[in-house]
This record gives structure tokens, sequence and C-alpha cells, in this order.
């Protein structure tokens, strides 16, 4: 079984409130499991802004202004439809880091030909830095692709703090 990155969590979570940062979540397959965890933190309180859950389509659609061609495109399980999630997600809630989770986590009733069990779509948004990762995670446990899936959104948090540490603080030429 998986398990969450507690000290690299601590670690972000402090330096996001040392920054005064906050983070905003959309959430399909994980269906509220980043935010979750995210309010377990300790620094949660000064950091964490909130999130949505868009597990159905028709909140994608509704509340988060996906069209449905692109569902109907590209399925809702997709880098595309992952993106217009995030894209609704910033007209929502005002916070400086977004994430956006679509995938598939177990097979579930309608089969997909186009997105695998364990395939993941992990936006995560800082300014105009934009890091697309499509995973592949090799298990049937659902729980364990939760857990790898936010584990991987830890480490794409450190580069964009990297990122923006560089965007804010360039090297001084000598």
């Amino acid at each position: 079984m998986s398990q969450i990155n507690h000290k690299q969590l601590n670690e972000l979570g402090n330096q996001l409130q040392e920054r005064g940062l906050s983070l905003a979540f959309v959430e399909s397959m994980t269906a509220g499991f980043m935010s979750s965890v995210w309010s377990l933190q300790v620094n949660a309180g000064a950091c964490l802004k909130g999130g949505i859950v868009c597990f159905h389509e028709s909140v994608k659609t509704d509340l988060l202004k996906v069209p449905a061609s692109l569902i109907e495109q590209y399925t809702a399980e997709s880098m595309e439809v992952t993106m217009a999630m995030l894209d609704g997600l910033k007209k929502l809630i005002d916070a400086d880091i977004y994430f956006s989770i679509t995938g598939r986590a177990y097979e579930g009733d309608e089969p997909n030909p186009h997105t695998a069990e364990g395939e993941v779509f992990l936006i995560c948004s800082c300014e105009e830095h934009i890091l697309q990762q499509r995973l592949y995670i090799a298990t049937e446990n659902a729980a364990d692709i939760y857990i790898e899936t936010f584990n991987a959104s830890l480490n794409n948090l450190e580069e964009l703090l990297h990122l923006k540490s560089l965007y804010d603080h360039p090297l001084q030429e000598s």
C-alpha cells in the first residue's frame, strides 16, 4: 500500500505559509481526496483556499463551464478537459496555485477505450507556469492511485515553487 509523503507535505506547507501562497483544487477522479489531505497539514488554514469536486460531468459543464463538446471529443478523462476544469476553477476561486485532476482509478460502469485504469491527468498552475503530467499508475487499488497522484502533485508543487522563486528573484549576472 502506498503512503502519503508527509515529510514533503509538511515542508511544502511551511513554504506556502512563509511565502503567503494559497492553493485551490478541482478534482474529478480523486473526489476531494487531495483537498482533504491538504486540510490535515498544520498550515492548511493559512494556505488552503478550497476545492471543487466535479465527479459528475454535469458539474464540469454547469459549474466549471467545461464545454460538453470538449468532453464528447476527448472524454472527461483527458488532458484537454483537465485544462478546461482548471480554467473554470480560476474563475471561481482566487488562489496563487491551482491543481486540476482527472483520470481513471478503476474501470467503472462505463468503460473508456481512450483512458486506462490507473491513468491520471494532473495539472498544476501558478501564474504563467503550468505543469501538465500524465501518470500511469500500475495497480488495481484505487486508494494507491489516489495516494500516488497526491505524491506526484507534491513533486509538481515543489517544482512550481522553485520556478516561482527563480521568477520572483532572478539570478543576478556577475
